[in-house]
């Protein structure tokens, strides 16, 4: 049967459609990630910002909180000070959150092994100082990290296009207070965004699931 007019151009639309999509799908975005006690997330495309994590936080909330009593005040600066690493450090310990957090990241990324090799990391940097108030302990911490830090940047290594790459793990005995912080700028396409969002939701669900967050 001979398709009309309507029909032809309903055909037209709808494959229009489909090719718009299939183009978008594979269009570069650059992925702006950061963790220092808290994870942020900035997506641009095409230079332009689409998505700011730090951008959903309401800009009243200050105002708000003057209005309260100190004692509630007090309470509520506590709350948000509690965020992911704090609650997971409270519970395990800094080298148990660190190690927490890494093992959650390290099976994202190999759900996502195969699209690794089609994503660029631009830059990397990584900075933990293991810090106690033992000696020993620092050490034995040290050696914990390291052990888990430095086999997921060997994985991602021979999977992923790196370019700047800035690791440090340090262990410092003159200071009792440790620090956990990681960035990274990576470049790939829409599709492979979405896989790895994907990827990542379902282990941060495992993630929180697992350790009562």
């Amino acid at each position: 049967p001979k398709l009309g007019g309507t029909g032809l151009t309903a055909l037209i639309i709808i494959a229009a459609i489909i090719i718009l999509i299939t183009a978008l799908l594979f269009l570069p975005v650059s992925l702006f990630l950061s963790f220092n006690g808290d994870f942020s997330v900035k997506i641009k495309l095409g230079g332009i910002c689409v998505f700011n994590s730090d951008n959903t936080k309401p800009e009243n909330v200050k105002h708000e909180k003057d209005t309260k009593p100190e004692a509630e005040n007090k309470k509520a600066d506590s709350g948000e000070k509690q965020n992911l690493f704090t609650a997971l450090k409270a519970k395990f310990g800094f080298t148990g959150a660190v190690k927490e957090i890494l093992y959650t990241v390290k099976s994202a990324l190999v759900k996502i092994k195969k699209q690794l090799k089609k994503i660029t990391v631009k830059r990397l940097t990584v900075d933990i100082s293991i810090a106690s108030d033992n000696a020993a302990k620092t050490a034995v911490e040290y050696g914990a990290v390291c052990a888990a830090v430095y086999p997921l940047l060997s994985f991602l290594e021979s999977t992923a296009d790196i370019g700047i790459k800035q690791i440090n793990v340090s262990s410092d005995f003159n200071s009792q207070k440790p620090h956990f912080s990681f960035s990274a700028v990576v470049r790939l396409r829409i599709i492979y965004l979405i896989i790895a969002a994907f990827a990542a939701f379902c282990e941060y669900n495992k993630f929180k699931t697992r350790n009562e967050l």
